[in-house]
């Protein structure tokens, strides 16, 4: 396995977090690294009802492996572990979308929403805001605003945690 480095973007619904990723993926991969990206969501993924894979998740395979002309698709029947997720993928670094309760260096998106300092997750390098004027003085962390992206993208170089660092 290479030296998977980690870094996670977290915050709430609607403040930046997808579209941050997209442009961190893009300005990584220009740099020359390979990039994963991992989203924790609220919701499970299932293929349309009635299709030949419905029909294998259906008879409880796991896991169901969906090769098409140009990718794959693994389905497993229930919900990797951190460690399990992570130990299987090949690339320089890995962009976690979400994953607050696990302690890695990331940003917090808060678009244009008040800050909560009491809700900071820990290993929090930066906040991410739409505006950086209306954020209050007292916050102890760089605020970056979303289109820094070159700014960003050298703090996930200099801040993501190699894989085997990481405290599960």
């Amino acid at each position: 396995m290479m030296s998977l480095r980690v870094f996670a973007v977290s915050g709430y619904s609607g403040t930046g977090k997808t579209s941050l990723i997209e442009r961190l993926v893009q300005a990584l991969k220009h740099r020359g690294y390979s990039v994963g990206v991992v989203k924790s969501s609220k919701e499970d993924v299932s293929p349309p009802e009635g299709t030949d894979t419905f029909r294998h998740l259906k008879a409880t395979a796991s896991p169901v492996i969906l090769l098409g002309p140009s990718t794959t698709t693994i389905r497993y029947q229930r919900r990797l572990e951190s460690i399990e997720l992570l130990s299987a993928i090949e690339a320089d670094f890995v962009l976690l979308e979400g994953f607050k309760s696990i302690a890695l260096p990331r940003v917090l998106c808060i678009g244009d929403q008040r800050l909560d300092k009491s809700k900071i997750p820990e290993g929090t390098y930066a906040i991410i805001a739409w505006d950086k004027t209306e954020l209050d003085e007292q916050i102890h962390l760089p605020v970056l605003q979303s289109d820094e992206t070159d700014r960003i993208v050298s703090l996930v170089e200099a801040s993501a945690m190699k894989y085997e660092h990481i405290r599960f």
